[in-house]
């Protein structure tokens, strides 16, 4: 018998089919700018909260038109701070906007300004404009969700049993321990926006929480909520970026789930910033755990720093 005919015989093996570690559910167009919104919210609150002094010294502002909002910053080279929030989201882009905003960043003397698409922005050919003008997709960041569904009532993530209760710790940020947050996260981040931070703390709608570990600070990250709507951000480290472990920030979200459900929100809002492919790892599973849903990829376009100019 020839090996053809042996391998006829072998029994059919269908493929593997991978599973996600995280809900998926298909978003509609509409629910994804409530998405999208609850980050605008909290950048505009944050803007507006930014000592005048210090926001002059850094050369930093917050612009909008309509629903249209964008960020500038000439001295912090980071995303969040030189970017289109929500270009298509509320209301379709024109290729005159888009030619007005990046001339608006090359004004500033910004060389690698940041937009974003998602699967619901409009048009859909906004990423051809944004190619065609030179910008090129460089990463983005899982957008994931959940609603007011209370978690259980035991721990989550309890901590490890073989380490004493008291050695992990969440707790919120207050007047008298916000100085301590803030120069966590600018030694995080190599920042100097210590004054910008302790401005939110104790400001409507921002909740900020630290994890320390024997008494010192090991990550942080903060919730701001405003019209039943609770976006999760201002985290050091990220998680699979800035650091390997994801236990920390799983318990300080299970700490804002409970406090933001108790404080009336009904949407959360999140992100992974370190997105992978089969959308597995501790990542999805600790937000699966949190009863958080996937939305869509939010793509992040931008000029490499070779053709910058």
């Amino acid at each position: 018998m020839s090996t053809a005919a042996l391998s006829e015989l072998q029994p059919v093996v269908p493929p593997r089919t991978h599973v996600p570690d995280i809900a998926i559910e298909a978003v509609s167009r509409d629910f994804s700018r409530a998405i999208e919104r609850a980050e605008v919210a909290a950048w505009l609150d944050l803007y507006a909260a930014a000592p005048v002094d210090f926001a002059t010294r850094q050369g930093l502002s917050v612009a909008r038109d309509g629903d249209l909002v964008w960020t500038t910053c000439a001295t912090i080279p980071l995303i969040h701070f030189n970017c289109v929030k929500n270009i298509g989201v509320d209301e379709p882009a024109t290729e005159e906007q888009v030619d007005a905003l990046l001339a608006h960043y090359r004004a500033a003397g910004i060389m690698r300004p940041w937009l974003y698409t998602n699967p619901h922005t409009e048009p859909s050919r906004l990423r051809c404009w944004l190619e065609a003008r030179g910008m090129q997709q460089q990463g983005g960041w899982e957008r994931i969700y959940r609603d007011a569904t209370p978690l259980p009532d035991e721990p989550l993530f309890p901590g490890d049993p073989l380490i004493p209760v008291d050695d992990l710790m969440v707790e919120e940020v207050t007047p008298g321990t916000a100085l301590e947050w803030a120069s966590f996260i600018d030694a995080k981040y190599r920042l100097p926006t210590s004054p910008w931070l302790m401005a939110l703390v104790g400001r409507k709608g921002w909740h900020h929480y630290m994890l320390k570990r024997r008494g010192s600070v090991a990550a942080v990250r903060s919730l701001f909520i405003s019209n039943g709507a609770a976006w999760s951000g201002i985290d050091a480290p990220v998680p699979g970026i800035m650091a390997p472990n994801f236990d920390l920030d799983a318990m300080l979200g299970e700490r804002m789930v409970r406090d933001g459900i108790a404080a009336g929100a009904k949407l959360f809002v999140a992100d992974i910033e370190a997105p992978r492919p089969d959308r597995d790892g501790p990542a999805y599973r600790n937000y699966d755990r949190l009863g958080f849903r996937l939305a869509y990829l939010r793509s992040h376009y931008s000029y490499l720093p070779a053709n910058s100019s």
